[in-house]
């Protein structure tokens, strides 16, 4: 089953003023807005997340709970994002974007949401300064083969989404774990899914790719710049493996400021992402510099493309962009005005999977790294 990422031709340029929107989909009790809490804690007070919380009823506890996180939450209650409240979905993101000026909007859909129209309805929402990150579903594997059977909703969850997250895992025997895996990969057998640890929830390295406030926070965009061995682990010539089965690459590479051969090319560049298996590598995020302004793969007449206007000759001193490569696509974003300490960054990413060991050939390749560039 192919993903969203893979689905939809959508923008590759983006303003620095888009607003990044990430979706947590999952069926009744899988245990997302525990994820998500989780989630919170782990990122910089300085990063302003706004929760979109879709839930029936009116008791609300859950949305309580968030706001004890000191993040804003907007509920819309009594009614499905997916079609009884598909039109006040543009509204409430518009209002939450002039209300708040969000770093990000993550939305927490309701237990029975499909998630194929939400994606739909972000996406018909590019020009409003709006773009799709990622769709991330929350199996439980504690009760998941109970009702996968008899739930379509549960099925459709499972199948279109970005990332997998399994769920309650500790709580069943290996044997019934390999049974709930096997059943989630006859619906989709090519979309990553990693364990999500009870103390640990899900690294917001992997949740998140980086925009321009988490890029100006930089390494300290998340609490004590820590990454827990529970979480993800950095490597240094070699891949270490954990529990949630993610593996990660950093690749620092500095720029002399003279010699315009080292600069990427923007086709290029873009060619070795598009090379990049989506099924392994799950996140490529960070800065490079490339030799011009790249061209956006989508209409470019769009209020979300920044190449209008501008000239795609190289220059001196190249560009930098932030660039990020999610589960299969790709976005750049240029730097108008960079810090005067990236006078010397060539690029600084860093590259999140699977397996990766398999791919260290190409992913040095890609970015021209030795050894020694990579941490």
């Amino acid at each position: 089953m192919a993903t969203v990422a893979r689905s939809h031709k959508s923008h590759t340029v983006i303003d620095a003023s888009t607003t990044p929107v990430t979706v947590f989909t999952g069926f009744l009790g899988a245990g997302k807005t525990t994820i998500i809490l989780g989630l919170l804690k782990q990122i910089s007070s300085k990063y302003n997340v706004v929760l979109l919380k879709n839930e029936f009823g009116d008791a609300q506890t859950d949305s309580a709970l968030a706001r004890e996180s000191h993040i804003q939450v907007t509920e819309m209650t009594n009614g499905c994002l997916c079609c009884v409240l598909v039109g006040q979905m543009k509204r409430a993101l518009q209002e939450m974007k002039a209300k708040y000026n969000p770093d990000r909007i993550i939305i927490e859909t309701s237990g029975s949401a499909f998630p194929a129209p939400i994606a739909w309805q972000i996406r018909e929402m590019e020009s409003d300064g709006f773009h799709l990150d990622s769709i991330l579903t929350v199996i439980d594997c504690l009760n998941f083969c109970g009702y996968e059977d008899t739930s379509y909703t549960a099925r459709m969850q499972a199948q279109y989404t970005d990332l997998i997250l399994l769920n309650k895992w500790e709580q069943v025997s290996e044997r019934q774990l390999d049974i709930v895996v096997d059943h989630v990969n006859e619906l989709n057998t090519d979309t990553p899914k990693i364990r999500v640890d009870k103390d640990a929830s899900i690294d917001p390295d992997v949740a998140f790719g980086i925009d321009t406030t988490l890029f100006k926070l930089s390494d300290n965009a998340f609490v004590g710049n820590e990454r827990t061995a529970a979480t993800t682990e950095s490597v240094s010539g070699k891949l270490d493996h954990h529990s949630q089965e993610v593996d990660l690459i950093e690749i620092r590479r500095s720029w002399s400021g003279h010699d315009q051969t080292c600069l990427f090319s923007p086709d290029e560049f873009t060619s070795f992402l598009k090379s990049l298996p989506a099924d392994d590598v799950y996140r490529v995020k960070g800065i490079v510099r490339l030799a011009s302004l790249v061209d956006d793969e989508a209409d470019s007449t769009s209020a979300v493309s920044t190449t209008k206007g501008h000239s795609h000759s190289p220059v001196s001193e190249g560009t930098l962009h932030i660039v990020n490569h999610a589960f299969g696509r790709y976005t750049f974003t240029p730097l108008a005005k960079p810090d005067i300490t990236l006078a010397q960054v060539l690029v600084k990413v860093t590259i999140m999977g699977n397996g990766l060991g398999m791919h260290i050939s190409a992913i040095k390749d890609g970015f021209r790294a030795s050894d020694h560039d990579m941490e």
